[in-house]
């Protein structure tokens, strides 16, 4: 488990710094915003994309199961209601990445919005996350 953990945050880090465009041809929408570095304002009515998950390496003894099995997700909620996703699969000579896509191609209304991310690793929290951020 804490194995699993250092990978996500490893993970998270890296894809604050070098967002895809799409990843494995799922499009995305407008800005990425991460729950790691999430601003504190964003424009309202713009678009923007949410994209979270887990990893596993296969040096480290992890297999594609460890990460594909449906016990092991990324759940988001928008203001207490869990948002739809689309699951996008990374795969690579040295382990696998498992993310979910949120879009919101119209972008939110002005106001506060809370965004609530859940990691989950074989049907247990493994961290949660949240942002407030301000839609002007």
């Amino acid at each position: 488990m804490r194995r699993f953990l250092v990978l996500l945050i490893c993970i998270a880090g890296l894809t604050v710094a070098a967002s895809p465009v799409a990843a494995n041809s799922s499009p995305t929408t407008g800005t990425r915003i991460s729950l790691f570095a999430a601003p504190a304002t964003f424009t309202a009515d713009t678009p923007f994309y949410i994209e979270h998950g887990s990893a596993c390496e296969a040096s480290v003894g992890d297999t594609a199961s460890d990460c594909m099995i449906a016990d092991t997700h990324f759940d988001l909620y928008l203001d207490g209601a869990l948002q739809p996703s689309k699951v996008d699969v990374e795969n690579s000579p040295t382990g696998w990445v498992k993310l979910h896509l949120t879009n919101y191609p119209a972008g939110l209304t002005a106001g506060r919005h809370t965004f609530v991310g859940v990691w989950v690793q074989r049907g247990s929290v493994a961290l949660t996350m949240s942002a407030r951020i301000n839609f002007k």
